[in-house]
């Protein structure tokens, strides 16, 4: 029994880490591709016991658990001219990230796209 709860535990984390979740679905804006890059991280574990009480007879138990964790690690930015991948687990990069967004959206507005 054990050793079925381990296996059917396996199957479902197999089923839910594939590639497209540690590469996410790209956004396409104005010629420009951006892909999420995610870290995923998995635990899980399982156990199981007999005993038995003078009292209160034969008792068996079995448990089992999981966790899994999914965080944007970088961002993927490809167009017609070049690949740039931006860090987002360095102290600050989000900040310079987020400071490049203005300039971004105003080079999209000169090649007369719009970002929404």
């Amino acid at each position: 029994m054990l050793k079925d709860n381990i296996e059917a535990l396996v199957s479902h984390l197999e089923n839910m880490v594939q590639a497209k979740t540690v590469v996410g679905e790209p956004i396409q804006s104005n010629g420009k591709t951006v892909i999420p890059l995610l870290s995923v991280r998995v635990g899980f574990g399982t156990g199981g016991g007999e005993g038995s009480a003078p009292q209160q007879g034969v008792g068996k138990g079995e448990g089992g658990g999981a966790g899994l964790s999914i965080s944007p690690t970088a961002l993927l930015i490809v167009d017609e001219n070049e690949v740039q991948v931006y860090s987002l687990n360095q102290k600050g990069s989000l900040e310079k990230l987020l400071q490049l967004v203005p300039e971004v959206m105003t080079k999209m507005g000169k090649n007369g796209g719009s970002c929404c």
